[in-house]
């Protein structure tokens, strides 16, 4: 896949995220929503998934909704669920965060990313999210992922 094809699967699904946020979607609610596609999760189940995470996790301020929401769509993409799986997604979760916590002056809490004159706003971090994420995995610029089938077929076995 050509580099500027995953390009443009950003830009679209970063778009939509704007699209959503415009509407009055929390900025976690419009990242799940923007990717819900490629997860294999209808953008109803990933408005509800987001809820809570808007403003740090339930208005506390804490990590910035927008890079836990990345942690739920890195577990979404596991293979596996048992304890031996959570590792890979740790490990991938944790080096997503600590790409936007540098990005962002060394900051990923809420409040830190809103609470100074050189923040960025909730529509900039969301596309950021956004990138973030489909360059960690360029396989789902243009794959529509049955993932979610894979994980219900995984918890019947």
């Amino acid at each position: 896949m050509e580099k500027s094809d995953i390009y443009k699967e950003i830009e679209k699904s970063q778009n939509h995220a704007i699209e959503l946020r415009n509407q009055g979607f929390g900025c976690a609610q419009c990242v799940l929503m923007a990717l819900s596609d490629k997860l294999g999760l209808q953008e109803k189940q990933a408005a509800k998934m987001g809820a809570a995470y808007g403003t740090g996790f339930a208005g506390s301020g804490g990590i910035c909704g927008v890079i836990s929401i990345l942690g739920i769509a890195e577990g979404l993409l596991s293979k596996g669920y048992g304890p031996e799986d959570k590792s890979k997604v740790m490990w991938n979760t944790k080096a997503m965060l600590d790409r936007f916590s540098k990005e962002n002056g060394d900051r990923s809490l809420c409040c830190d990313l809103k609470g100074k004159e050189d923040t960025r706003k909730c529509p900039e971090l969301i596309k950021q999210g956004i990138e973030i994420f489909l360059e960690s995995h360029p396989e789902l610029a243009h794959h529509h992922s049955g993932i979610l089938s894979e994980i219900k077929n995984a918890f019947k076995n």
